[in-house]
C-alpha cells in the first residue's frame, strides 16, 4: 500500500476534522501543516524515519519547540486518520517554566508609548484594551467579559453564578 500524501487525501482529512467538530482555525492550521509536510516529502512515501527527519529539520531551522510540536500534532493526527500510527513521532520535550520571562514585560515608558500611540492614531479601542490588560493583568481571551453591564454591576459573570469554596 502506497503511503503518499495527495490533495485528495488531505481533503479527506479536512472533512474528517470538520465532522470531528474541530474549530475552523484548527482545521485550516492542521491542513496547512500536513500540506507543508507533504511538500517537504515531495514524491517520497511517508515513513517514521522521514517524519523524524522533518522534525529535526524544523528544529535546526530555528523554529520554537512549541511551534514544532504544534506542527507535529497536526501531522501525527493525520497519521492516525490514515492508520499510519507507526509513523507518528514524539514531541520535543519542553521544560515548563515556573515564572514567565520578565524581559518580556513592558516598562513604564514602553507602556505609555504604546497607549499614547494607540490614541494618537485614533485607535481608542486599542488604547482602552492596552490599559485594561496592563492595568489588571487579564488575558486577551478574558476581555469579552468586560462589558458595560460588568462595569455597572461590578461583576463579570451573571449574578446567578456563585462560587462555593
Amino acid at each position: 500500500m502506497s503511503r503518499q500524501i495527495t490533495r485528495e487525501i488531505i481533503d479527506g482529512y479536512r472533512n474528517y476534522l470538520y465532522w470531528e467538530e474541530k474549530a475552523a482555525a484548527t482545521i485550516k492550521k492542521y491542513v496547512r501543516e500536513v500540506g507543508i509536510f507533504a511538500a517537504w516529502l515531495s514524491e517520497r512515501e511517508v515513513t517514521k524515519e522521514l517524519a523524524s527527519q522533518w522534525k529535526e529539520e524544523l528544529k535546526n531551522a530555528g523554529y520554537d519547540p512549541r511551534t514544532v510540536n504544534a506542527m507535529l500534532s497536526a501531522v501525527n493526527g493525520f497519521f492516525s486518520f490514515m492508520g499510519w500510527n507507526d509513523c507518528r513521532v514524539k514531541f520535543i520535550k519542553i521544560q515548563r517554566q515556573m515564572f514567565r520571562d520578565a524581559s518580556k514585560d513592558l516598562d513604564l515608558e514602553e507602556y505609555k508609548r504604546l497607549v499614547d500611540t494607540a490614541y494618537r492614531l485614533g485607535k481608542r479601542r486599542l488604547g482602552l484594551v492596552a490599559e485594561m490588560i496592563c492595568g489588571t493583568g487579564i488575558r486577551v481571551s478574558e476581555l469579552a467579559y468586560i462589558t458595560v453591564d460588568a462595569v455597572n454591576t461590578g461583576h463579570t459573570l451573571p449574578r446567578t453564578i456563585y462560587w462555593i469554596p
